[in-house]
């Protein structure tokens, strides 16, 4: 029996020492490997001043791109947006930003379907765990106490969110293998036509998000310009009318839902342009504030 338990002693104690050891050498990875998300690329930036920032989810980082903004005004831009990603992620991206003296001049938040959202979303959650000792981070993820508790056991939060942040994303990692979007501008185009429908709208929208009203008073304090956007939706798409009712909530919020009917060319499904429609979309707003020649 003393044997066994000496055996099982050893095991134990050389499992804990492999889980510290991988746990040290993935987050080593994952903060001082070549960026290959967004998370990772804020964290990386210090003292940096963009001219012009984006926000939102897919349907920004799939429709804006920054490349063609810098090109037509002459302004630094970055598309922050994130497939996914709610309102609660932006909020945390800016702060994380803020927190490393990255400044902005002008905001554009993509509001519409995600009004309604709260907290962080699940991918964006996992993006943040090998940074969890970060005080801003790790102040956000405290708020899941549970979530919190097995997030902060060594290599077992690499485990859990092995298809985030596990084996496959440290080794591309290590190896600095670059993502396939060009993070120093953020846009991430879609390939092809289609109407295709997933996902639907709110029929009711509530009185007040509290994240965006956190992200105003930061970008108030900040002296940030923040304006609201709502992208392009297909003419198919259910409720689209409703969107009125967010200019009750966001005085400065901006409506394009509507600004590509019959143009179906211009979509990849029903709520993402194609990269036609993004680069057009893109002129047409940035023309709505700033000015420039569009050859």
């Amino acid at each position: 029996m003393k044997q066994f338990l000496i055996y099982i002693s050893k095991v134990i104690g050389i499992l804990i020492i492999l889980m510290y050891g991988l746990d040290t050498l993935y987050s080593y990875v994952f903060k001082n490997g070549i960026p290959r998300n967004k998370i990772q690329k804020i964290l990386q930036t210090k003292n940096v001043h963009y001219d012009i920032v984006f926000l939102g989810s897919s349907r920004t980082e799939n429709h804006i791109d920054c490349a063609l903004v810098e090109q037509l005004t002459g302004k630094s831009c970055v598309n922050f947006g994130l497939s996914g990603g709610s309102i609660g992620d932006m909020l945390i991206l800016l702060t994380l930003a803020d927190s490393n003296g990255v400044t902005f001049d002008d905001v554009f938040l993509q509001v519409d379907y995600n009004y309604n959202s709260k907290g962080l979303s699940n991918n964006f959650k996992a993006s943040l765990i090998p940074f969890i000792k970060n005080t801003d981070i790790k102040k956000e993820l405290k708020k899941d106490k549970q979530n919190f508790y097995y997030s902060s056991i060594p290599f077992y939060r690499y485990m859990k969110y092995d298809k985030v942040v596990g084996f496959r994303e440290s080794l591309l990692a290590f190896l600095g293998k670059k993502p396939k979007i060009n993070l120093e501008v953020g846009f991430n185009p879609k390939v092809g036509v289609g109407l295709t429908k997933s996902g639907q709208l709110p029929t009711i929208y509530n009185d007040k998000n509290e994240e965006i009203q956190s992200l105003i008073s930061l970008m108030k304090e900040k002296r940030v310009n923040l304006k609201f956007f709502i992208a392009p939706y297909c003419m198919e798409m259910e409720n689209r009318n409703r969107f009125g009712v967010l200019k009750s909530r966001l005085t400065n919020i901006f409506n394009y839902s509507s600004v590509f009917d019959y143009k179906e060319e211009y979509f990849f499904n029903c709520g993402h342009l194609n990269i036609d429609g993004a680069r057009e979309f893109t002129k047409i707003l940035i023309k709505d504030f700033y000015t420039f020649k569009i050859n």
